[in-house]
């Protein structure tokens, strides 16, 4: 299966969140965004442009459910 995308958040930080919860419930994630992370330097400094969290296809609905909870309106 491959991996799906669950959510955009408007920034790397609430994608983060996202995946450590996400990681709670043993479900694993992976974060795509145009920047480095907290620590790192992105290309993209000041100019967010959102980070998409994907996880494995079989999890997704999960996830979804999960993610809408905890960050709706994000």
């Amino acid at each position: 299966m491959g991996l799906e995308l669950v959510k955009n958040f408007p920034d790397r930080s609430y994608a983060e969140r996202a995946q450590q919860s996400l990681q709670e419930d043993g479900i694993e994630s992976v974060i795509q965004s145009p920047d480095a992370g907290f620590l790192g330097a992105g290309a993209s400094a000041g100019f967010p442009q959102g980070a998409d969290l994907y996880v494995e296809a079989e999890h997704a609905a999960q996830a979804r459910e999960m993610l809408n909870e905890l960050f709706d309106g994000i």
